[in-house]
């Protein structure tokens, strides 16, 4: 009797260590199906060029509609979507680069009131994908209201040089 009953209690601790252990497994089959789809979606912010396109087309007040790395140098294609009247003041991306624009009043709205920056001196070659992160894109400008607005980069601007 009394081996009968230690041999239940052995069989019903062996189910639970089975039971810890497939459950164990489980869990690391899922981080690591997780960890490849990360690794799929690509570095950096993860969305891809056609995301940060419509991430930039929208933002505000500023967007860019359109953006090309060609011979080293960065052309933006801005569009005031705000309803004012905005002063460009500076474009900077990355690091220790500043741009002075200075456009003055860029209408708000229609496409026909784009303004075209050109960034010069990238130092990306040709043929080569490029990503200005973020973090680092910030648009300077004034309004009729306040002076100096920073405008904090919505994506990255990402593509391949021409």
């Amino acid at each position: 009797m009394i081996n009968k009953i230690l041999n239940k209690k052995e069989v019903s601790g062996q189910g639970t260590i089975e039971y810890l252990v497939i459950v164990a497994i489980v869990i690391v089959i899922a981080l690591v199906t997780i960890g490849i789809l990360l690794q799929l979606l690509g570095q950096g912010s993860g969305i891809g060029k056609t995301g940060s396109e419509i991430a930039w087309m929208s933002a505000q007040p500023f967007g860019i509609t359109d953006w090309q790395l060609k011979d080293g140098n960065l052309i933006l294609i801005l569009q005031n979507n705000s309803s004012k009247t905005l002063d460009l003041k500076e474009v900077r991306i990355g690091e220790g680069t500043d741009w002075n624009i200075g456009k003055n009043g860029i209408q708000s709205g229609a496409k026909t009131n784009q303004t075209e920056v050109i960034i010069k001196g990238t130092g990306i070659s040709a043929k080569s994908q490029y990503a200005f992160r973020k973090e680092n894109i910030f648009i300077i400008y004034n309004s009729p209201d306040i002076s100096n607005q920073i405008q904090a980069g919505v994506a990255d601007i990402i593509g391949t040089s021409n």
